[in-house]
């Protein structure tokens, strides 16, 4: 049975093992384990409640962050930013992603939240494809140019 709730101390490994494993399949990501646990710190300390981890059967397969944001400064929408949503691959077709988004929407909904944004990286399209089903349309595009790693 798949149960989404709070974060426990214990879940800290399972969520590395997962990051971890992520960073493998997409190379892109090399800097992405130490963001992530400043990511975690910092939603641990401001907002608790949007941190959310999926259990399957007594084991941490995925975890997923949803923060409030804010007035758009475009649009002039309250909205909820989704920072992360990741699975375990074992879990990948048992439908985890895809009840964390819905978690995340629930819980910034609950807040108040008129939009919900979300970034995706240009690599992983499964996750994009994920968003799309599930009604997200692309508002913006992010660009990013780096000096520090060839092109």
């Amino acid at each position: 049975m798949l149960l989404i709730r709070r974060l426990k101390v214990s879940d800290l490994p399972a969520l590395e093992r997962i990051e971890a494993e992520s960073c493998k399949k997409l190379p892109g990501r090399s800097g992405w384990l130490s963001g992530f646990r400043k990511l975690l710190e910092r939603t641990v300390s401001d907002e608790p409640e949007g941190l959310m981890i999926a259990e399957l059967d007594g084991r941490v397969v995925g975890s997923a962050i949803a923060r409030l944001r804010g007035k758009h400064p475009v649009s002039g929408l309250l909205y909820g930013h989704i920072f992360h949503l990741a699975a375990a691959p074992e879990a990948k077709d048992q439908g985890v992603s895809a009840r964390l988004l819905r978690e995340c929407e629930a819980y910034l909904r609950s807040r108040g939240c008129e939009a919900v944004h979300l970034s995706v990286p240009a690599d992983d399209t499964r996750e994009a494809e994920l968003y799309r089903r599930s009604g997200y349309r692309v508002s913006a595009w992010e660009l990013e140019k780096s000096w520090s790693k060839p092109d």
